[in-house]
């Protein structure tokens, strides 16, 4: 104990000295604690905001993970429309599809996403025993057929949970929609339908929560287009039709949702969309573990470049502690002189380098988590998709027996040198 109690005054008297390679340590095991804290959080993430849609999806040809990514995870742009007959079709293959959810996307209203569909959107589940994922919290469900006043059509709405508190609008309200999702796009406001919002749903801790619902009537009836014989509303006098390639018009949806009565009939519709030429089948278990799976690639780069970092905190742990002996070599001696011996200045010199390690690891186990918290908090606010930030205990080892073994390590060479100091050499200098 007296040799650790000399050991932390040597460093209080030396606070410049001795806080750099403090914070060297700290930033290293801050680096570790965040990337792994935020890759656990992000497969977390992914794993509950995709948990109701054990479902497959149906899409137009293209990449079948940029597919689940906009119809489950609500990220990026669809990739395109498929003919509402698919919808069609699997909704009456009632012998092997239990449920066909239909979705028309390519509005939004102030950044939230405007999705067309019906009412079998409310009756997705995890399970067949569980209750639907999205139920009403105040309100009704919106009637999927639209009426409307002169030349302007009427749609109603139910708002996700968070879109309806971001946007402060109430059951009551209206809105116009605009072409198009993200900002900076308010000069294409689809004026040809105004929308009143009749419900509000749960949260769900999924991104469908910053999400708008429709009948898909009114997104069709926002992107009627000019000479388009599937038109199922006459272009409206005074105003300019919407003619945009990736959006929606009557007869298209963006993807369709599909539960089937079983495993087995799953697979064998999914089977039957690879051979279709325009169209394609995706499991999103299956494309978002391959995200995870990318994640976890990059976690491993980032791991590395974290036990870097901590070697060049040893490093400088090293220098310090080398430059602090040879500048205490007389110090060193007059101890010596007063009877401690070389075991004890030894060891003294081992507490400074694992004090400073010790204060430093737990130092960066603060940096870290709370870093991982803030940009979590940025990335959820903004993708809506969960990243819950959890305590590492496994991690815990890891980090303890490198921040404890670069202590000692940095301090054995620093240790000998003061282990070996001339006591008459530097007491009696010639």
């Amino acid at each position: 104990m007296y040799d650790l109690k000399v050991a932390w005054r040597n460093l209080r008297n030396r606070p410049i000295e001795s806080s750099v390679p403090i914070f060297v340590v700290a930033l290293a095991i801050a680096l570790s604690v965040t990337v792994f804290a935020l890759s656990d959080g992000a497969e977390e993430g992914i794993v509950q905001a995709s948990d109701p849609f054990q479902m497959l999806v149906i899409g137009s040809a293209g990449s079948g993970q940029d597919l689940v990514l906009s119809s489950v995870m609500l990220q990026g742009n669809p990739i395109g429309n498929i003919p509402y007959e698919v919808y069609e079709n699997l909704e009456n293959d009632i012998e092997r599809v239990q449920l066909a959810v239909p979705l028309a996307m390519g509005d939004s209203v102030g950044n939230a996403r405007i999705i067309g569909t019906n009412h079998n959107f409310f009756e997705i589940r995890r399970t067949q025993v569980d209750p639907p994922a999205f139920q009403l919290a105040e309100g009704r469900l919106f009637t999927e057929a639209i009426g409307n006043t002169g030349d302007i059509l009427e749609a109603e709405a139910v708002f996700g949970a968070l879109s309806a508190r971001r946007l402060g609008l109430n059951i009551g309200d209206t809105f116009l929609g605009t072409h198009g999702i993200g900002v900076g796009i308010a000069e294409n406001v689809h004026e040809n339908v105004v929308y009143t919002v009749v419900g509000i749903l749960h949260p769900t801790n999924t991104p469908y929560d910053t999400a708008v619902y429709t009948s898909l009537d009114a997104v069709w009836g926002s992107h009627v287009r000019e000479n388009d014989p599937n038109n199922a509303f006459p272009t409206i006098a005074g105003l300019t039709p919407q003619v945009v390639a990736d959006a929606p018009s009557s007869g298209e949806v963006t993807a369709v949702l599909v539960s089937a009565t079983s495993f087995a009939n799953l697979n064998r519709i999914a089977q039957e969309f690879y051979l279709e030429p325009t169209l394609q089948a995706a499991f999103p278990g299956d494309e978002l573990g391959q995200l995870i799976g990318l994640l976890n690639q990059g976690q491993q780069v980032l791991e590395i470049v974290g036990y870097l970092v901590l070697g060049i905190a040893g490093l400088t742990l090293f220098l310090s502690m080398y430059s602090a002996v040879l500048s205490r070599q007389q110090s060193i001696a007059i101890m010596r002189g007063l009877g401690n011996n070389r075991a004890s200045i030894f060891r003294m010199i081992i507490f400074e380098t694992l004090i400073v390690s010790i204060v430093g690891a737990l130092l960066g186990r603060v940096i870290g988590y709370s870093l991982a918290l803030i940009i979590a908090d940025i990335y959820s606010a903004q993708s809506a998709i969960p990243i819950p930030i959890r305590f590492l205990p496994e991690l815990e080892l890891v980090l303890w027996v490198l921040s404890i073994g670069v202590g000692i390590l940095a301090g054995l060479i620093p240790a000998w040198l003061a282990y070996r100091v001339d006591v008459v050499k530097h007491l009696f200098p010639s």
